[in-house]
């Protein structure tokens, strides 16, 4: 079973008002069920986490960089949904995970 995840959240080479936001949240079912949110915060990261029982991967959303300026709207920027990402199977104590790599 996985213990913790470390997530490098990417663009750490880039100025803070140039990087993706982003926000994460648990997978607690095969079928992409989400469960609790357990970050929020800019790209440029690498965080890690204690991964609660029953969670089977993660899911990842993320925002324009702030002076990207795209998929604006009057309530603000939109969430880009990434497909969950399942943890390995018969993988135990860390994973490692590129919140960028997801991207492709």
């Amino acid at each position: 079973m996985v213990k913790t995840v470390t997530i490098d959240w990417g663009e750490a080479h880039k100025a803070p008002g140039n990087r993706k936001r982003w926000m994460g949240s648990w997978v607690v079912a095969r079928d992409g069920e989400e469960g609790d949110y357990f970050y929020e915060g800019p790209g440029g990261q690498v965080t890690t986490h204690a991964v609660p029982p029953g969670v089977v991967g993660v899911c990842l959303r993320w925002w324009p960089a702030e002076n990207e300026g795209i998929g604006q709207t009057q309530v603000g920027a939109m969430a880009n949904l990434i497909a969950p990402h399942f943890f390995p199977e018969g993988a135990e104590d860390t994973v490692n995970v590129s919140a960028l790599a997801l991207l492709r």
